[in-house]
């Protein structure tokens, strides 16, 4: 979070409130967290979502339209500044806008100290440490002429005097000599030794994203600004430098200088200064905040947090949402800036009374119920992933559903059944006493007839030194009665993996499949690395809960 830090009485004084109790709560409205220090300074910690509030400028206007001191937005005084800026093809940092801003006027070193404060923070948080953006302030009096030009050239034969030289050096020395070029110096240095640089009239002035020169070096006494904005994209860059010229434009009497821009990307003047209209519904409001809302109140709202209001429609307000705003996408940035507006202490939530009551689905129930009664016969529930080997399935002569792309080919299919996966707990387990007795609810994915069938099935194996069929039949039978689930037993079973004569399917009266019980068979225990006889059941919870779902119906 970006923290900014100012002098108590600085801030207070250009913001033109005397309280700092009250500042301090106007600007936790605005999501800003203070901390007034011990030696008179104040930190304002801003959300990285408002770079509009990195200055100083940025936080009165905020601050005052909350107070209800000032209304809306409006647009800066425009005028000619004179000025062209040309750039040619720069493969490193292709863009670059510029702009003036009149009558800045620094008056002194704390001013100063806060205006590069604005510029590194944006350095650091929307530039990316000047990776994606880097700002250049000059003394546009200073410059040695109108035709800026931004060029590619090499950095062994270009000099200049860095900010705070004396003497002209070389690029290439900058780079390797100076604190700035050693910090930055890489960032946009081109494998054949070029670099970008901003000229006035065929004098250095700056070398993005590195240093300036110190022939346009802005100091108290500084009446006019001359910025320039590189970067990496067009879009971020206009964005950051409407944010300056906005903020600063806020100064008594400033005014905005426009040049203009001819670069391969982009021919016009510049700041763009660019404006977007958007409507927001009272509804759509009213039914985010909970809190009812009307367009004329929208509108006053608006306002408050420094919209420019363009019309009041039967059913919302369409704005003009100011260059600055920056943070602002969808109708429901909107929305939160209505909330800041109102307060969030005079919103609270209102609970609905609703005349029907909540249940678990049937599904759910009978899984629920299950998984108790399983664990009171004494077996112990195990949690697998639906993701399974597909060697596994295939040793078990089991189809399956394979997944694209899979991060580990162990991984790599959805598993039909819970079986293959209980038997690798088995597997796992064979030291430990017997019986062993598990059980696993979970969903399987069948494919069936070129398409996939998703089931949540009960599975329940024991192991032990000897095992019969009965041993598993037992307890599922106990289980469906319990549940009273009538069924009937077929000796036919469709697992493959099973003994036949040693297994059977059970059926619901309609002749709805409920699952399978059985013995597994040696072979398949042998290709598994299981030494003791297994015994194993697998029951459709769908089926057990479409069975319940309509005898509850019939009653």
């Amino acid at each position: 979070m970006p923290v900014l830090k100012f002098q108590l009485d600085y801030l207070l004084n250009r913001i033109g409130v005397h309280d700092a109790e009250l500042l301090r709560d106007i600007l936790f409205r605005l999501k800003c967290e203070t901390d007034i220090l011990e030696d008179g300074q104040i930190e304002v910690e801003v959300n990285p979502d408002r770079p509009d509030m990195y200055s100083v400028e940025g936080i009165r206007r905020a601050v005052l339209g909350l107070l209800g001191r000032e209304k809306g937005w409006r647009t800066p005084r425009l005028s000619g500044t004179g000025l062209n800026l040309s750039a040619e093809k720069v493969e490193t940092r292709p863009y670059i806008l510029a702009a003036v801003v009149y009558n800045v006027n620094i008056e002194d070193e704390e001013d100063l100290k806060y205006i590069i404060q604005f510029q590194e923070k944006l350095h650091d948080t929307i530039g990316r440490r000047r990776r994606k953006i880097a700002i250049g302030f000059h003394d546009l009096e200073k410059l040695p002429g109108k035709r800026i030009e931004y060029k590619y050239l090499p950095v062994a034969s270009t000099e200049f005097i860095p900010l705070g030289g004396d003497t002209p050096s070389s690029a290439a020395e900058i780079l390797e000599e100076t604190e700035q070029g050693v910090k930055y110096g890489r960032i946009s240095l081109g494998e054949e030794g070029k670099h970008p640089f901003l000229l006035a009239d065929g004098e250095v002035i700056a070398m993005p994203p590195v240093i300036n020169s110190n022939i346009t070096r802005v100091e108290v006494g500084t009446r006019h600004l001359f910025i320039d904005v590189t970067g990496t994209d067009l879009s971020t860059v206009s964005k950051v430098l409407d944010i300056i010229v906005s903020n600063l434009a806020e100064r008594p009497d400033a005014s905005v200088g426009t040049l203009y821009v001819d670069t391969p990307y982009y021919r016009g003047l510049s700041p763009r200064l660019e404006t977007r209209k958007m409507t927001l519904s009272a509804e759509y409001a009213s039914k985010a905040l909970g809190y009812y809302t009307t367009p004329q109140t929208l509108a006053h709202l608006l306002e408050t947090m420094r919209y420019k209001i363009d019309s009041i429609l039967p059913h919302g307000v369409r704005v003009i949402v100011p260059p600055y705003r920056a943070d602002i996408i969808g109708e429901i940035d909107l929305v939160e800036d209505v909330a800041i507006a109102i307060g969030y202490d005079a919103l609270y939530p209102r609970y609905r009374v609703i005349p029907t009551r909540g249940s678990y689905l049937t599904s759910t129930e009978i899984a629920r119920s299950v998984r108790i009664l399983m664990v009171g016969l004494g077996f112990t529930e195990v949690l697998q992933l639906v993701l399974t080997s597909p060697t596994l399935l295939t040793l078990m002569g089991l189809d399956y559903v394979r997944v694209e792309n899979p991060v580990q080919q162990e991984y790599s299919v959805l598993r039909p059944s819970l079986v293959p996966g209980l038997l690798s707990v088995l597997r796992e387990n064979q030291h430990v006493s017997k019986p062993v007795k598990v059980f696993e609810i979970g969903d399987t994915i069948t494919p069936v007839d070129g398409t996939i069938s998703e089931n949540m099935k009960l599975a329940a194996a024991v192991m032990d030194v000897e095992v019969s069929m009965e041993l598993i039949q037992a307890p599922i039978y106990t289980l469906l009665r319990i549940l009273d689930i009538p069924f009937e037993v077929e000796t036919v079973c469709p697992a493959p993996y099973a003994i036949k004569g040693r297994c059977g399917s059970l059926k619901t009266p309609d002749g709805s499949d409920l699952g399978f019980f059985g013995e597994i068979h040696p072979s398949v225990l042998e290709r598994l690395g299981i030494e003791y006889p297994v015994a194993f059941a697998e029951l459709n919870l769908e089926a057990i809960s479409s069975w319940k779902s309509r005898t509850r119906n019939l009653e």
